[in-house]
């Protein structure tokens, strides 16, 4: 029963996980800003099976003025790449700048409490 439990959530939270990805990049797009949705697909490597997405969020109608007087061209703008594979997530994020390319990566493991 465990075990069919378990593909009902990881099914559940897939579903939810593309829906959520769909409605914020909905909500947040307009007028060359917000969040540009490159790739949204399924992904199978190594027996691990999920989702693949790659954003680039555009930024700069949405920090302070002040923010936008102060920061070069082009680091209000960030590339993201996500492998979500239920209950494990990767996501890699990236800016590009003329004195080079910043990354960031975080690894996420869900895990359901007593």
């Amino acid at each position: 029963m465990v075990g069919c439990l378990n593909i009902l959530l990881r099914e559940n939270y897939q579903v939810g996980q593309l829906y959520s990805v769909a409605e914020a990049s909905k909500n947040e797009t307009g007028g060359g800003e917000g969040i540009q949705v490159l790739k949204n697909e399924p992904y199978e490597k190594d027996g691990e099976k999920g989702q693949y997405t790659h954003k680039i969020y555009h930024l700069k109608s949405k920090v302070p003025g002040f923010v936008r007087m102060i920061a070069p061209e082009g680091s209000l703008v960030f590339h993201e790449k996500a492998w979500n594979a239920y209950p494990y997530c990767r996501t890699s994020a990236s800016e590009e700048q003329p004195r080079g390319t910043s990354y960031w990566f975080l690894q996420s493991l869900s895990i359901q409490c007593p």
